[in-house]
């Protein structure tokens, strides 16, 4: 099958055998760059439409979002900031746990300062978050979709809402960001070694991060 690239103003569609491709909730499927329609199209022919990580779903899962869904992914966000993953050391090994505390302090410290939020290491417990005035609830709201859909996915795969933020806000990359939300796993390979199914799981995770880190790039022209 034929794919075709139309720009109209300042934005490009793309059209297969002269009709639009259509999300599915019936919107032209339309992109801010050339660059990101090609890339479309591509991953259109690939079928990769079934991997949650592609740039064709991370664009139609934003393209899709409506009010009313943002409203309840944010539930789900919060939900995840609530029992953030860099908040937890329930385990008792000390070096461990101090590295944790090195390499987590700092966001920590950060983000709870940026939006005035009492986290606490070991119990994570949040008491403004639901606070529908509250600051971060209220950036949130704000985000547009794409960024949004960048969050949303990088919290699902790592159980960190705060590492999350920083990785959109581009003050973590993609490796960083992967060896950080395996902290605790791979202090457990250093001492039972590495298996080849965990080896592709890391593939894979490695790939959805670069593939976001893709998505936003090309979302904002970067």
């Amino acid at each position: 099958m034929n794919y075709e690239i139309r720009k109209t103003k300042n934005e490009y569609y793309i059209y297969s055998q002269s009709s639009k491709i259509l999300t599915p909730s019936k919107n032209p499927l339309k992109t801010k760059s050339e660059k990101h329609a090609k890339i479309l199209i591509r991953e259109i022919k690939k079928r990769l439409k079934l991997d949650s990580h592609s740039i064709l779903n991370l664009t139609l899962f934003s393209q899709n979002l409506s009010k009313i869904d943002k409203i309840e992914i944010s539930k789900k966000i919060f939900k995840v900031l609530e029992n953030d993953y860099v908040l937890f050391r329930n385990f008792n090994d000390k070096l461990l746990i101090k590295d944790m505390n090195n390499k987590f302090g700092a966001f920590i410290r950060d983000f709870s300062l940026e939006f005035n939020l009492p986290l606490q290491v070991q119990t994570g417990f949040i008491t403004k978050v639901k606070n529908k005035n509250d600051k971060f609830a209220n950036w949130l709201e704000n985000l547009d979709n794409d960024r949004f859909t960048a969050l949303f996915k990088l919290a699902s795969i790592s159980d960190s809402i705060i590492l999350s933020y920083f990785f959109i806000k581009k003050k973590i990359r993609c490796k960083r960001f992967f060896k950080l939300v395996n902290i605790e796993y791979n202090y457990q390979q250093q001492r039972w070694g590495l298996l080849d199914e965990h080896k592709e799981s890391d593939n894979y995770f490695l790939k959805a991060i670069q593939n976001i880190n893709l998505f936003l790039k090309i979302t904002n022209n970067l």
